[in-house]
């Protein structure tokens, strides 16, 4: 792994990211591999070590340790496996929008169920005809009195 001229805070998420991959996944990685199999049990252990919350802000129940800490701890989860890393990574990318964008309602509703880990946040992009192409998708929002009508295919 590369060196970053840590803060003692991210050298302390590493170990803690160390010790989770060695107990947790380690041993069992290349067995869910082979077998397609998804095991809840890591995830459950990064949420119990509260690192769901890791770019959620303070007064939203997170961490407030930002991107780069959020960064640090996919890299380190991906040496143990890159599916429970990607598994990891794509709350953040579906919370990320709520943390910037989000309006306070939202943001007190969210966030604290996602820094907790009882929350996961997902990111639907991919389309049949457009893989992951984002100017490639087809599906539309259509605001209709106080509700949104979807249409497309995910």
């Amino acid at each position: 792994m590369l060196s970053y001229n840590l803060t003692e805070e991210e050298r302390i998420l590493i170990e803690l990211i160390k010790r989770i991959g060695e107990e947790y996944i380690r041993d069992k990685a290349l067995y869910w591999d082979e077998r397609e199999i998804y095991d809840p049990l890591p995830i459950r252990a990064l949420a119990d070590a509260d690192l769901f919350g890791l770019i959620v802000p303070k007064e939203y129940e997170g961490l407030g340790m930002g991107v780069r800490a959020m960064c640090l701890a996919v890299e380190w989860l991906s040496y143990f496996c890159a599916g429970i890393s990607t598994t990891y990574a794509a709350s953040f990318l579906g919370a990320y929008p709520i943390i910037l964008f989000g309006n306070e309602e939202q943001k007190r509703k969210y966030l604290p169920e996602v820094a907790k880990g009882k929350k996961l946040c997902a990111f639907a992009l991919t389309e049949p005809q457009a893989g992951s192409d984002a100017f490639a998708i087809k599906t539309t929002a259509k605001k209709e009195g106080d509700f949104y009508v979807l249409n497309g295919v995910k």
